[in-house]
Formats: structure tokens, C-alpha cells, sequence
């Protein structure tokens, strides 16, 4: 403990001295048999938790022991050193490491030599790509654990999970949110989807209608409007959209909507947006120009290509059963598989979607829930005829309810907001309750003993259309939902939006009223507040990464979120990628991401 005395003696005067000075405080450790002062450098408080364990270093040849009683012998130390901090050495396991420290100079964290990614979704296989990219990790070995075999009896090609939440033809990419950070990733997300990631058709460019119910978009915010979400999006997007508020439209009536829709139909109302009437409640919205959609299934398989053309990732088939703990139950050592093999590893990165809950054993973690979503077929012509009229996509936030396409099938598809998306219409409304930050104990697990559960499938069909399945009555009740906002947009305004004369208005009517061609289940994991889980999970040190949650709204980001995994995943271990720059948006992003403490048992 001599030594422990020594350094305790001199931390509390040197970082009280610096503290007001400098964000980024030095410790200075004397010895005196070696004649010299050595410098550890603290930028946050986030390793706390490896200090007090035993952290053993090397400092010039000689054994230097920091023990978890320090900052019990001065807790001014402690005091001082308020938000995160972490420490400049290297830390593996507890063990004796090859960090030195010589005068005025730091090693790093050490970067863990053996990394688990469970899941290879939209934040596992995102993660696994810009990890195989870096140069932090050349001498890591990673291991990308799913269980889909993406190769097949090693095929060349990969085939995506037709089971996983990406499992799709044709998912919404847009700028337009809300919420300034996400507005700001989408943004960023958005010019890799015109570059590289979008290419080979993967995506597709389609201007996007905004729109929910309430008054004029021009207006301020009134109580009870879900179209206070899309006021709140418009002026997010004035601000975020290359050309501001003059490249976007507003759309300020359900009659200018259906005109728009209609090419060939005169509203019964003046659509001069300067004649509407802005207090009338009325489906209302506006156009942003710079969205379109990605087929998914296709961007997956790539990213997955992309993935094993490096070669810097062992992929590896397997359901993870549970986490293999230490005895002392700090950290984390790896994964057991349902056939009882188990994968040891530093870091383990839990990227399981909806399973995530599971794995972690906290199921108070994300609501987790399947939603469906419908297609409806259309003929090669009417296809074209849609384009032809530059056909938008559309989110009606009052209903829940979006539509995406025509697809490179031909199709329309149909889904519903996640149940958190729709709190959040709510709460720009003003009718939801407190910002919900957890979960109540009645948050909605399904029965993980059910093989079927987790993974998605389409819905069976009778030959007349009708649902076959246990959850026919919820499922027949979106169908309807969707149903409404067709018929809403597109139905007959009158009896004279019916002839025989095989108009566009007769080709729309009859989109709306066509039976659904397929009906597909997927499964998704919302969190209370809407945002991502991206963090070291703080009951296992930096052995347990969790990132998860998508809240049904992950995919969009694919291009960047795994850089954004890497880059906080770093920056929490006081490191940076070889590669990417650590700016502002990590700090805010590892806040808004932060692994709730209220689930920390």
C-alpha cells in the first residue's frame, strides 16, 4: 500500500491545480526510487468502475498496482473529477497488461483481442463493416454470430434473412424528422444512400408526403393536432433540407392532396394555398423532394458481401442461448448457443434486435411486439402510370399508417407507426401523458418458449383474401386501418369518380378497394423514449456492449449507425477510430443513447 500512498498524496493537488483550468486533467504519479514524475491523463468519469476494481499496470519495467480503495483514501480526488472520466491505460480483464507510461506520455485502453457481435442486422453488420474497416481493430479478432445462415453451403452470394425486421422490399428513407439529432443522421445517412450504399438499384429516389390532420401547416401549434408533428418536421427540414423552405411544397388541404393525387381531378375547393382556411381540421402535410426507398433486402446482402470481401470477420451460425458471466458476475466472457457450444470473447456487442431483451434478461429493456404490413399488387402499366405522375410516398401520422412504391415488384406496400412512433405523434399533440422514460411492469413480452416468435412470416391468405392466423382479429383491424387511408386519398370523391371510361381516377378507386396481393409479419423492439440503446452496459465494466432498440426506425441509418456504434464505443474507452474523427454528434449521441440506468440491477 506504500506505493498507493504515494500516488494519493500527489493526485489530489494536481488535479485540484488543473481542474479549473483544463478539460482534460493529469494525475501525476511520483515513485521515488525511480526518480520521476509520470503522467496519467483522465478526459472522463466513465471508468470509474475499472479503477475500483484491481487494475494492474506496467509502468517502465516496474509493477504499479492502482487498487479499488484510491479514491476511498482521498475522495477529494473524486469530488473533483465530476461528469465521465476515463483513465489512459490499458485494462484487459483485470489482468497484467503491456501498457507503459513514460513521462508526460499515456497508453489507451487496450482494444479488446477477441469481439462477439451477436446479430447480424441492421446494427450487428453495420458494426462488423466499419470494425473490419478501422485500423483500431487490425489486431482484433471479430466474430459476426447470427442465427441465419447468410452463405449457405457456401454459396458466393449472401441471401438475407427472410425472417429479420430488414426483411423487405422496400423500406422509407427520408430526411424529414423532428428530432434534431435524428434529423442530423438522417441527413448524414441520405448522401451515402445517392453514393455507393444506393447503387445497382438498391435506391430509389421518390418525393415524400408529409401529413396528418389539424390546422394549417403556416399556423402555430394548437393543442390536440397530430399535425404538430408534421409543423414540428417542417421546420426541422427547413433548416436541415439542401434549399431550405423553397425546396420543399406544402400541401395545406386534403383537397390539394387529392388533386395532386389525381391528375385529371379539379378539387371542390380552391387549392390556392393563400384561400385555404388554416383553422379548418383537415389532412394537411408537405412534400419533401429529397427521400425515396431502399430495397432492404438487397442493401443487406450487399453490406453482408462487403462484410466477407474484407475477410477480417469470422461469421459464425448459432441462436445465443444466454451470456457466460464471471464468477464474481462483473463481466461478461462470451456467449452460449443453444446447442451448447460456447463463443469466449473481451467484448461482447449485443445487436439482436428484438431478441436483445431476451439475451440481456431485461425484458423491462424495449416493448416487444410484430406488426404486419400488406402489399397490394399492380400491373406493369398502372406502375408506370404512377411514376409517370411522379406518385409520392406518404405518411398519414393521424392514421399511423404509410405507403411505400410502386417496388421493382409492381407492389404497394402498407404499414403501421410502431407503438412508441404513435406516442410520439401523441405527445406533439399534447395528449400523451408525462414523457415516458421506462417502462411499467406490464411492458409487452412475447412467449420466447414459441420458435415461431422473434422471426418474421408472411401471413396466411384464403383464396377469397381472407386472414388465417391465432391473431386474425388484430391483424384484420390494421388491414382496415389500411383500408381508410386509401380509401381516404385515393377512393372516389363521388358517384362520379366511377365510369366505365377506365380513367386514372377509376385506376386509383380501384388500388384502393384491391385486395392485398401478400400480408407479412415482422417484429420489432421500441424503447419508452423512442431512441436507441448504444452503450456499455455499467453492471459488466467494458466487457457487455448493447446496441439495440430500432424503434422501427433503424434501418434508414444503416450507411452510418455502425460507424456511430464504433465511434461511442471508443470514445466511451478514451480511444478514437483511425478513421473517423470524433466530433460533436458522438458526444451527443452516446447521451441521447445512453443504456438506461433505472434497468442496472
Amino acid at each position: 500500500m506504500k506505493g498507493l500512498v504515494e500516488l494519493s498524496e500527489v493526485l489530489s493537488a494536481t488535479v485540484t491545480e488543473k481542474a479549473a483550468t483544463q478539460t482534460c486533467y493529469s494525475l501525476a504519479y511520483c515513485r521515488s526510487d525511480m526518480g520521476a514524475c509520470y503522467w496519467l491523463t483522465f478526459q472522463s468519469w466513465a471508468w470509474l468502475d475499472a479503477l475500483y476494481r484491481s487494475v494492474h499496470v506496467h509502468v517502465k519495467g516496474q509493477p504499479f498496482v492502482l487498487a479499488g480503495a484510491w479514491c476511498k483514501v482521498h475522495p477529494a480526488v473524486a469530488l473533483v473529477l465530476t461528469e465521465t472520466w476515463y483513465v489512459s491505460l490499458c485494462v484487459i480483464d483485470s489482468r497484467i497488461v503491456n501498457g507503459s507510461v513514460s513521462t508526460g506520455i499515456c497508453t489507451n485502453m487496450a482494444i479488446p483481442r477477441q469481439i462477439i457481435i451477436v446479430g447480424s442486422g441492421v446494427f450487428g453488420l453495420s458494426t462488423a463493416y466499419y470494425m473490419s474497416r478501422d485500423a483500431t481493430f487490425a489486431k482484433s479478432s471479430i466474430i459476426l454470430l447470427d442465427a441465419w445462415d447468410f452463405e449457405p453451403d457456401s454459396q458466393p452470394t449472401s441471401v438475407h434473412n427472410p425472417g429479420a425486421a430488414n426483411a423487405d422490399t422496400s423500406r422509407l428513407i427520408r430526411r424529414v424528422y423532428p428530432q434534431g439529432p435524428y434529423a442530423a443522421l438522417a441527413d448524414e445517412a441520405m448522401e451515402r444512400w445517392h453514393a455507393e450504399w444506393g447503387r445497382d438499384g438498391r435506391y430509389i429516389e421518390q418525393r415524400l408526403l408529409f401529413a396528418a390532420e389539424g390546422s394549417s401547416i403556416r399556423s402555430p401549434r394548437q393543442y390536440g393536432e397530430t399535425v404538430n408533428y408534421i409543423k414540428d418536421a417542417y421546420e426541422t427540414s427547413c433548416e436541415m433540407t439542401p434549399g431550405g423552405a423553397e425546396s420543399l411544397e406544402i400541401w395545406d388541404s386534403l383537397d390539394r392532396i387529392r388533386s395532386e393525387l389525381r391528375s385529371s381531378v379539379k378539387p371542390s375547393g380552391n387549392i390556392d394555398n393563400t384561400q385555404e382556411k388554416p383553422q379548418e381540421r383537415s389532412l394537411r402535410g408537405f412534400i419533401s423532394k429529397d427521400c425515396g426507398w431502399v430495397n432492404s433486402g438487397a442493401a443487406m446482402e450487399w453490406l453482408r458481401q462487403e462484410v466477407v470481401r474484407m475477410g477480417r470477420v469470422e461469421r459464425r451460425v448459432g441462436e445465443v442461448q444466454h451470456l457466460i458471466c464471471s464468477n464474481d458476475g462483473t463481466r461478461v466472457n462470451g456467449v452460449r448457443l443453444r446447442d451448447g457450444a460456447e463463443i469466449r470473447a473481451d467484448l461482447t456487442i449485443v445487436a439482436a434486435g428484438c431478441h436483445s431483451a431476451r439475451i440481456l434478461d431485461v425484458p423491462e429493456m424495449c416493448n416487444v411486439e410484430s406488426a404486419v404490413v400488406a402489399y397490394i399488387q399492380l400491373s406493369e402499366a398502372e406502375s408506370k402510370k404512377l411514376k409517370k405522375r411522379n406518385w409520392p410516398l406518404m405518411i398519414n401520422t393521424h392514421r399511423g399508417v404509410f405507403c411505400v412504391g410502386p417496388d421493382h415488384d409492381n407492389c404497394l406496400k402498407l404499414g403501421q407507426c410502431s407503438t412508441m412512433s404513435k406516442r410520439q405523434i401523441l405527445k406533439s399533440a399534447s395528449l400523451a401523458t408525462e414523457p415516458q422514460t421506462r417502462f411499467s411492469e406490464a411492458v409487452h413480452q412475447p412467449d420466447w418458449e414459441n420458435p415461431k416468435v422473434g422471426w418474421g412470416c408472411d401471413v396466411m391468405l384464403s383464396g377469397q383474401g381472407d386472414v388465417v392466423d391465432p391473431e386474425s382479429a388484430s391483424i384484420n383491424k390494421t388491414l382496415a386501418a389500411f383500408r381508410l387511408f386509401l380509401l381516404e386519398l385515393l377512393g372516389p370523391v363521388d358517384l362520379g369518380g366511377i365510369d366505365i371510361l377506365e380513367s386514372d381516377e377509376v385506376l386509383l378507386s380501384n388500388i384502393a378497394v384491391r385486395p392485398f396481393a401478400r400480408v407479412h409479419k415482422c417484429w420489432y423492439n421500441d424503447t419508452p423514449t423512442y431512441d436507441f440503446i448504444v452503450d456499455y452496459h455499467p453492471s459488466y465494466g467494458r466487457s457487455l456492449f448493447v446496441a439495440s432498440g430500432g424503434c422501427d426506425h433503424a434501418f434508414k441509418f444503416l450507411p452510418v449507425l455502425g460507424e456511430k456504434v464504433m465511434s461511442i464505443l471508443l470514445h466511451q474507452t478514451g480511444m478514437s477510430s483511425s478513421s473517423t474523427p470524433i466530433d460533436s454528434s458522438i458526444e451527443e449521441l452516446g447521451e441521447l443513447w445512453k443504456f438506461p440506468a433505472h434497468l442496472v440491477r
